[in-house]
């Protein structure tokens, strides 16, 4: 279960004025008072983003439906990522010298703006900068911008990478999506046949994905380089498909931990792999490489075709 540490309102008041360059009104306490902002369009659909890992960790339709998953032995620290919702990558995909997937999603983010925009959405703005913690890690100058753009019936990720510095670097980055199901068996991700991909399991085998619908019966964990620009993932169960379409973002991951690896992570239910599926969208195959002063920008887009 979630541990709750809510500090009293003046407390909370007294530090939140001293967060210099914050749109302080837009934010709220969360779970072991982290501090988190809720954006809400006029149809009623409703997203949540902490600002720890500018990581958003629920999405709600218009009807009220819960189209992320969170698992309900996540830890919600300052110094560890929180298990699903929409966790960020950046700079490294995977294991390396760097924590896993990166600093960016167990860093705390700026955030920049929140409220209604101007074309029919709700809209929240997140920046990372280095800082002297990120150096000690990798040794270069950055700026990381995220924007949330909520509609009615999709939630857009704008997702822009820059050299601040003067030494030229490479990076991984990407959005490591936890989507709900209600039974991963009777889910299924279309629009990847013909794609070759790398299976992380066992040998790292190459080879060219054949089927038109994947479905879900083991662990999986494959990366599709060059994957096509749109995907389909389908609930069969609540009759919902979610179209995904990225861009400037070379690859997608299919993800479920199935059986045995879900009872060796200790932030996740032994029986939570039945409920969720990662559908991930990012450059994590082959880095990309920034001059100084360049900016890279990729997103995606989600969109639910039935409702």
């Amino acid at each position: 279960m979630f541990r709750a540490n809510f500090q009293n309102k003046a407390a909370e008041d007294a530090e939140m004025g001293e967060m210099n360059g914050q749109d302080k009104s837009k934010l709220k306490r969360g779970v072991n008072n982290l501090l988190y902002v809720e954006l809400r369009h006029p149809s009623g659909a409703q997203l949540d983003v902490y600002l720890h890992g500018a990581h958003a960790v629920s999405w709600r339709d218009s009807g009220g439906r819960s189209l992320l998953f969170l698992s309900k032995k996540s830890f919600f620290d300052s110094d560890r990522p929180i298990r699903g919702g929409i966790p960020v990558i950046f700079p490294q995909f995977g294991d390396g010298p760097l924590p896993k997937h990166g600093f960016a999603r167990i860093h705390e983010w700026k955030l920049l703006g929140a409220g209604l925009s101007d074309n029919d959405g709700a809209e929240a703005r997140f920046e990372l900068k280095d800082d002297r913690e990120t150096i000690k890690l990798w040794p270069y100058k950055f700026r990381l911008e995220l924007v949330f753009r909520l509609k009615a019936a999709g939630l857009e990720i704008s997702f822009s990478v820059q050299n601040a510095g003067q030494t030229e670097f490479e990076f991984k980055n990407g959005l490591h999506t936890y989507f709900s199901t209600a039974d991963i068996t009777k889910t299924s991700v279309s629009g990847l046949a013909g794609a070759d991909f790398v299976d992380f399991l066992g040998d790292a085998a190459v080879g060219r994905e054949t089927r038109k619908k994947i479905r879900f019966g083991r662990e999986t964990d494959r990366v599709y380089p060059f994957a096509p620009e749109m995907v389909v993932l389908e609930d069969g169960t609540n009759r919902q498909k979610i179209t995904i379409k990225k861009n400037g973002m070379h690859d997608i991951v299919l993800w479920n931990p199935w059986t045995e690896k879900s009872k060796r992570m200790d932030d996740f239910g032994d029986e939570e792999y039945h409920s969720m599926v990662c559908v991930e969208t990012g450059n994590l195959h082959q880095p990309i490489r920034l001059a100084p002063g360049e900016k890279h920008l990729s997103g995606t887009r989600l969109e639910l075709v039935n409702q």
